[in-house]
């Protein structure tokens, strides 16, 4: 069985996921894209307990910036905790990364 990509992808409470990767029933990757740098440790921090909440154990945050925004945070470790594995990644790279997140499951 494929992949499917659902955008938009709403979980049991209603809160909604930018893109859900989905392998049959399995949630794969949740992506969430971010287009300003204002609150987004507490962003991400949101993005990550919606991702564990709906069942997503990946959680990638499209960040524009050049700056590491989980830089001198608990959030990443926090959501570790959590069982979320948390990345930021570039608009730029995420074409590649994505092959290659793909090709390893």
């Amino acid at each position: 069985m494929g992949f499917k990509a659902l955008k938009e992808f709403s979980t049991i409470d209603n809160a909604r996921i930018d893109l859900a990767i989905l392998k049959g029933h399995e949630k794969v990757l949740a992506i969430e894209f971010e287009s300003s740098y204002k609150w987004i440790k507490q962003r991400i921090l949101y993005n990550g307990i919606k991702a564990k909440r709906a069942g997503f154990k990946h959680l990638w945050v499209v960040y524009p910036f050049r700056n590491d925004p989980l830089r001198k945070s608990w959030v990443e470790e926090y959501l570790k905790e959590l069982g979320v594995e948390v990345e930021i990644v570039s608009p730029e790279g995420i074409g590649k990364k994505f092959r290659e997140f793909l090709s390893l499951i």
